[in-house]
């Protein structure tokens, strides 16, 4: 059978001892520092979902504030667009108003003009008559 002699019992003890010692000085650094990179990997992943969520929020936020935005503008600009037709319309009414005062004040004068030169005329017409009635029955 098999015998067991001391130097199987010595390596035996050796191999416990050295497998302790390189868990406590070597292995243990080891795996705590390579707890502490996997730990802190996940913390930077999540870290970074999170920036990547803000940043797509903000990117949401910006979008609707911007079609918020160009809705007023064209709001405005329509509302503008409208005082302004409105502001021409009114412009032109005024315009053609006074067109029509100054058509009528010219038409009254020259009424008023034409009346005193026919007046003239008669008055002319009468005395050139009379002259021409002198000089041919005298």
């Amino acid at each position: 059978m098999l015998s067991l002699d001391a130097n199987v019992i010595v390596v035996f003890l050796i191999v416990w001892v050295l497998v302790l010692v390189l868990s406590k000085l070597f292995f243990g650094p080891v795996r705590r520092v390579r707890d502490g990179r996997d730990q802190a990997i996940l913390e930077n992943r999540k870290s970074g979902r999170q920036a990547l969520d803000s940043y797509d929020q903000s990117m949401r936020e910006i979008e609707t504030a911007l079609k918020e935005a160009k809705a007023a503008a064209e709001s405005a600009r329509q509302a503008l667009a409208d005082g302004a037709l409105k502001e021409k319309g009114r412009m032109i009414s005024a315009v053609s108003a006074e067109c029509k005062n100054q058509v009528e004040t010219a038409r009254a004068d020259l009424d008023r003009t034409v009346r005193e030169l026919k007046k003239k005329l008669e008055a002319e017409a009468s005395a050139l008559a009379e002259r021409i009635e002198k000089k041919l029955l005298p």
